[in-house]
């Protein structure tokens, strides 16, 4: 391995480990109350290294929003079939989202502030660059719903539908942010039947 590749390879072991850190100190103190002392003493890194890799918490932060986005976008993209049933599609949506906070709930106490848009990023284009990847996600499942409802003739408005499912996944979150993974999974299956039930009523 010659210097360039082994200095690469360094530099590299060394954001994941300021990522790692940050990662752990936001999930642990939140926000506000994060510094980039507390992530430098985290990652066992003076705090001029972490100024050498990004200019402000916000950055930070907004990178690990954005690396989490890109993989939840892949998996979710992965999971729905292209032509799946209305019911399969929220099914997949819901199951996927208990299954992957309830698994990275350090991520989960990172992710849901911005999701409920009370993290207040001075810098404009950062906050476009972390959102990026969820808005993709967000098209792609308005696209799979919508297709789905004018395949099967739903009396369902999309706007209004995509309400009741945000609103929905925070409740789920913040049962899973309590620990309470058994009531957020009978909860997702209860409120995916009365749906179900809708339908049923309208056919």
């Amino acid at each position: 391995m010659g210097i360039k590749e082994r200095r690469e390879r360094e530099e590299q072991s060394r954001l994941q480990a300021i990522l790692h850190a940050a990662e752990s100190v936001f999930a642990r103190k939140g926000y506000y109350e994060t510094r980039m002392d507390d992530i430098a003493l985290e990652a066992e890194l003076a705090k001029g290294t972490l100024y050498y890799y990004f200019k402000s918490k916000d950055e930070i932060y907004a990178h690990l929003l954005e690396r989490e986005s890109e993989n939840v976008f892949e998996e979710i993209k992965g999971r729905i079939p292209q032509k799946a049933t209305f019911l399969e599609i929220l099914e997949k949506v819901v199951d996927f989202s208990v299954e992957y906070f309830e698994s990275n709930k350090g991520f989960l106490k990172i992710f849901l502030p911005c999701m409920c848009g009370i993290v207040p990023f001075e810098d404009v284009q950062v906050l476009r660059r972390s959102t990026r990847n969820f808005d993709r996600h967000g098209e792609f499942i308005r696209e799979c719903l919508q297709k789905s409802i004018d395949r099967e003739h739903l009396p369902f408005d999309l706007n209004d539908l995509l309400k009741f499912l945000k609103t929905m996944q925070l409740g789920l979150f913040l049962r899973l942010m309590e620990g309470n993974s058994r009531d957020a999974r009978e909860t997702s299956k209860f409120l995916l039947q009365l749906i179900a039930t809708t339908m049923e009523k309208h056919r």
